[in-house]
This record gives structure tokens, sequence and C-alpha cells, in this order.
């Protein structure tokens, strides 16, 4: 009776198995969930594969000389190397539930005044890809919470690598993480 009793028990455990476990992730589905609490998750497509921050984030938005400035980094370390991505809004003062325009490729010009995309790696070679007047993408704001500081969102942007003029598509970003002021 115990015998059958143990069979019966390990037959009902094995069929109550999900089968979805066994299914492979899209790579979609490897992205974070879209959250808006301060989770410190970053992801986003790149050319159609999951890139999902691996590091201890550096993002800020700050006030200086009169003019707000973010900055969102994420990168993610490998054995054979690195990606990052970084999004930087110079001189706009951010507002929950807008959308900013990444068409700008120099961030580092005096006069930078709007939105910026880069994409990097030195895997199989060093390139970098930004966002230009030809090349755009977007970043909206789901949450931008100025006491807590915790801004969450969605991006999506077209970028030209600087030396050789390939292009590289993000797109399905989203974000949920604290910043520094």
């Amino acid at each position: 009776m115990k015998k059958l009793l143990l069979i019966l028990l390990t037959t009902f455990t094995l069929s109550s198995c999900d089968k979805e476990d066994d299914k492979p992730k899209t790579e979609l589905e490897k992205l974070p969930p879209a959250t808006q609490i301060g989770a410190q998750t970053i992801g986003c497509l790149v050319n159609g594969k999951a890139f999902v921050d691996n590091s201890s984030f550096n993002n800020f938005y700050q006030f200086v000389d009169g003019e707000f400035y973010l900055v969102i980094n994420w990168d993610e370390n490998t054995q054979s190397g690195f990606k990052d991505g970084q999004i930087s809004l110079s001189k706009i003062n951010i507002q929950e539930g807008q959308t900013y325009t990444l068409n700008i490729s120099d961030f580092l010009e005096d006069d930078f005044v709007g939105g910026n995309g880069t994409y990097s790696t030195n895997i199989g070679g060093i390139t970098q890809y930004e966002t230009n007047t030809n090349y755009t993408g977007q970043i909206h704001f789901t949450r931008f919470d100025t006491q807590n500081f915790i801004m969450s969102g969605t991006f999506e942007f077209e970028a030209k690598d600087i030396l050789t003029e390939e292009t590289i598509s993000i797109t399905n970003g989203r974000f949920d993480m604290q910043y520094t002021n």
C-alpha cells in the first residue's frame, strides 16, 4: 500500500509541473519587468537581443548653474568585454508623463540643449553609436519622483557608429531606478 501511495504521489507531483518552466525565454522576456517602485532595473533590446544591466548604477539628476541635467547609465560586463548605454538630457526640467527626444550627438558641447543616446561595446572591436539629427529616439517618464528620487519609464533610439556609420536599434527599453541629485 505504501508503494502504491508513493507512486500515486510521485505521478501527481510530476504531472503538476509547469511545462512553461522548460520553455526558453524570448529576448523580450529576459528584460526586467516594467515597474515604478525604484527597483534598480534597466534593460533593452539591442538589435533584438536582450541587454540587461549587471552593474552598479551611476545615475543623476542635478541642478547646476540654473539648469537641470540628467544622465542614465547602464552596462553589462562579460568575460569577452563590455556593453554600455547612456541617455543624457541637458538643460531640461523633467516632468512625469512627458516624452523627450534623443537627437543630439555631442553631449559635451557647451550649448547642448536636448537629449542624447549612446551605446558602446568592446566585444569584437570598439564601437560607439550615437544619436544625431538623422538617427533619433525618445525617452518617456512614467514616474519622476523628486521627493523619493525615483525615475521610471521607457526608451528607444537608433544610433550610428561614429567611425563606420553602421547603425544600431535600441528598442523596448525600460527602467525603474533611483537617482542621486
